[in-house]
């Protein structure tokens, strides 16, 4: 029971400050406007202290205020009370205050080591407990539960990372304090580290697809050797953004570079080799979106068009995928809701078909200008927003699943564009055994349409986790122009892929063979009977 007495004036020096406070919390950002409030009106509230041990419960902030101004007396209401309740109580007072996460952790560290609650214990069933829980969640009921439970994520992340109280963790919690990275951000960049952490004992080093119809070389596209000059109809891609994501791929990588001068320097090594590879009547579309840093957009897009004119390419088109659930956008500036997809060409002679349009059924005109009409045309902005296409959202959750389940791996790739944004530049810049290029291909939903539609696929990627998501999705494709469907695929892969797959699992490493083309015996018949068809000549001009 304890017992309050009045207030009364002593000497500072009679008291200290809480030794709990100190370790849980900084000095706020408001300090200097208490400091000029205290100065100006003196000390309004008294500090309240343990009588028996004249530790501060709660006016630590106060007592710092005055030492500094040099008060020798302060106001202080004397409570009797023990050591655990007052390390309690000196916390409870301090819930209105604006903490920083690193503080917010501490907290709910404190208050479940003092009102623990075992995993599994029923606090419907046991009455002790639930009071327990009931006071634990009203002490911490100013943080919100998606908040609690990602910095709560965060920290055992960052330990089993770099260990509690490394450099490196540490720095997780500073770059979080002083507003350099977000609790989201923060929170699924220790996903992907975690993830690849484990990814690292399972995938091998290297990782590439050959096949009849789509190859996938892990390694740079800055020399793509592999692929003759002018043989290549349709290029689609999205490079890493700048100052974005971290692809997991060193250092070095494209995206991470210290400034737009050098990030685009080094992203047009690889578009001089795509302008060398591309046929002259031959399209490339790029993906590639802004950023804000500093306070300010950086132009990226706009830098790049220029860039890409001084190679020589023709700025032809700009389309402009326009999404449903856009990153938030920080500052004073709209949520950034659309990405530009810029259409190059190398001459005015390009090939390009439209005519699909007039067996388009859209009649709200959310892709299409003039549907139903004698001379519809594509229109600039794709909306994806009201699910008029296949998808609006990066797909990669069932291939996600599928990577996890089948193979035994984590996918950390999300950037992906939907299935719809490849399929419409290629329908207007292609037709059947075309081939078409991906030199960032990523999960490959490039190779996703082109394996359906009849075209062949070349990819470029670095990561050969990626390399092998590829390989989830594409393999469930049955060979282009395959008398067998869906099914009978699926039925090929449970008797002779799968099974293959539950053993590396087990093993916990998947073993790099150089993927051939896999047939059935009548799809093999077939298609050696039938293969020149599909092959195009050397000498392609």
């Amino acid at each position: 029971m304890t017992k309050k007495k009045e207030v009364i004036i002593v000497r500072i020096d009679s008291i200290h400050p809480n030794k709990k406070k100190l370790e849980m919390y900084q000095t706020p950002e408001n300090y200097e406007n208490i400091k000029r409030s205290i100065e100006s009106e003196g000390i309004i509230e008294p500090l309240l202290v343990n009588e028996n041990t004249k530790e501060i419960i709660s006016g630590n902030l106060r007592y710092q205020v005055a030492k500094d101004l040099g008060i020798n007396i302060v106001p202080v209401l004397y409570q009797e009370i023990d050591q655990e309740e007052m390390d309690i109580k000196s916390i409870s007072t301090n819930q209105q205050r604006k903490k920083s996460y690193t503080e917010i952790l501490k907290e709910i560290q404190f208050f479940e080591e003092y009102y623990k609650v075992k995993k599994g214990q029923r606090t419907d069933l046991n009455q002790d407990l639930k009071k327990i829980k009931d006071t634990r969640d009203e002490l911490l009921k100013t943080v919100s539960r998606d908040t609690f439970d990602k910095i709560k994520s965060i920290d055992k992340m960052a330990s089993d990372l770099f260990g509690k109280g490394s450099k490196k963790y540490e720095s997780v919690f500073n770059s979080l304090d002083n507003n350099k990275t977000t609790l989201n951000g923060q929170y699924q960049t220790l996903v992907d580290m975690t993830k690849r952490k484990h990814n690292e004992t399972m995938i091998p080093k290297e990782y590439e697809i050959t096949s009849e119809w789509t190859k996938i070389y892990n390694k740079s596209s800055e020399d793509m050797s592999e692929i003759e000059s002018g043989s290549i109809n349709c290029i689609i891609t999205s490079p890493p953004y700048f100052q974005m994501r971290d692809y997991g791929t060193g250092k070095e990588q494209l995206g991470m570079e210290q400034s737009v001068e050098i990030y685009l320097m080094n992203l047009m090594k690889v578009f001089k080799e795509c302008y060398r590879v591309l046929r002259d009547d031959g399209s490339c579309f790029v993906n590639i979106n802004d950023c804000v840093i500093n306070g300010k957009y950086q132009a990226v897009p706009h830098k790049f068009v220029l860039k890409m004119l001084e190679l020589g390419f023709i700025f032809n088109d700009e389309l402009l995928w326009i999404k449903r659930n856009p990153t938030y956008t920080r500052g004073k500036r709209s949520v950034r809701s659309h990405e530009p997809i810029y259409h190059f060409v190398k001459s005015e002679n390009f090939y390009y078909d439209d005519e699909w349009l007039n067996r388009l059924s859209d009649p709200e005109s959310q892709i299409s200008y003039g549907s139903g009409k004698t001379d519809p045309k594509i229109i600039s902005g794709l909306d994806f927003r009201d699910g008029v296409l296949k998808t609006n959202v990066a797909n990669t959750a069932d291939i996600r699943k599928e990577s996890k389940e089948k193979r035994g791996f984590h996918l950390t790739h999300s950037a992906t564009f939907p299935l719809d944004v490849p399929t419409i530049c290629a329908l207007l810049t292609t037709k059947e055994e075309d081939k078409i290029l991906d030199c960032f291909s990523g999960t490959s939903v490039s190779g996703d349409f082109a394996r359906a539609n009849s075209r062949y696929y070349i990819g470029y990627e670095l990561n050969p986790e990626f390399v092998l998501a590829a390989e989830v999705r594409l393999i469930k494709l049955p060979p282009p122009w395959s008398v067998f469907g869906d099914a009978d695929r699926q039925e090929f892969l449970e008797e002779n892929v799968y099974p293959k797959w539950d053993k590396e699992k087990e093993a916990n490493k998947i073993k790099y063979e150089s993927l051939k083309e896999m047939f059935t015996p009548e799809q093999k018949a077939r298609w050696e009977k039938g293969k020149h068809q599909f092959k195009k000549p050397d000498n392609i001009n």
